[in-house]
């Protein structure tokens, strides 16, 4: 019984001996984020917020004007406010808008419109600005793409009634158009349309044969062409450089049969 009672005190004299081990907590990730210290914030940040807050102030000014473009109309503030909820008449679009080239802006009213590069609108005014072109030129049709007109219908009316001339494209659609004057509309014969439809334009050898028989000349752009080519062929040679390399041969035209000295 002593034996025991020796061994018990011993265990506990080793036990208290012994070294205290710190416990492991463990750690919860969002705690030890919000312990961090804050990210450094990079020097280019601003200059990239910046970027961003302009890229979108001109996508608002974008969207403004195909609005006013659709309303074919002066709008006001209040009206584009409406559609853009950004627009003030104190921020970055209502600046953009009264400098842009493509908005007619009205201080006295406050009122933006769309200003198209050919404010026509009806079929009468657009044969009125072909009519009144220098020497009455024509007009590119994909010019009028931003006016008010249903482009399409309206040329094809207006061609119908003869009203205007048309040059087509490759494809058949429109690409020109023209103010057609009937003035010049003249009354033909019909035995002057049968003899013109019987003429039969010959072969380009046969041709040059007809036109000097009636004594009538080549076009002199044609025969400045044939010319210069003729001209090349003549003048041209051969590039070639011969070079030596034989110093012994130096002073020695090898054009020339070669005597040797003494001979």
């Amino acid at each position: 019984m002593s034996d025991l009672l020796a061994q018990r005190k011993d265990f506990k004299k080793r036990v208290a001996t012994q070294p205290v081990l710190a416990q492991r907590r463990a750690i919860n990730p969002s705690t030890a984020l919000s312990s961090r210290a804050p990210p450094r914030q990079s020097a280019n940040a601003p200059h990239i917020e910046r970027a961003h807050e302009e890229a979108s102030v001109l996508t608002r000014v974008h969207q403004i004007i195909t609005f006013l473009k659709q309303s074919q109309r002066p709008c006001t503030a209040d009206e584009i406010r409406l559609h853009i909820s950004e627009f003030r008449d104190d921020g970055p679009e209502f600046q953009h808008l009264t400098n842009n080239a493509k908005v007619i802006y009205t201080a006295k009213n406050n009122t933006f419109a769309y200003r198209p590069e050919f404010d026509i609108r009806t079929a009468e005014e657009l044969v009125e600005y072909l009519r009144k072109l220098p020497d009455r030129g024509g007009l590119e049709v994909k010019k009028l793409a931003d006016s008010y007109l249903d482009t399409s219908s309206v040329i094809a009316e207006l061609h119908k009634k003869q009203r205007i001339l048309i040059m087509s494209d490759k494809t058949k659609r429109p690409r020109y158009i023209f103010y057609n004057d009937m003035a010049l509309e003249n009354a033909i014969d019909d035995d002057m349309k049968t003899s013109w439809l019987q003429l039969q334009v010959p072969d380009e050898p046969e041709l040059s044969r007809e036109m000097e028989r009636a004594g009538l000349k080549r076009m002199q752009a044609e025969t400045r062409e044939e010319k210069e080519e003729k001209d090349v062929k003549k003048t041209k040679k051969s590039s070639r450089i011969t070079k030596i390399t034989n110093t012994h041969l130096v002073g020695i035209d090898l054009t020339k049969d070669y005597v040797p000295e003494g001979k």
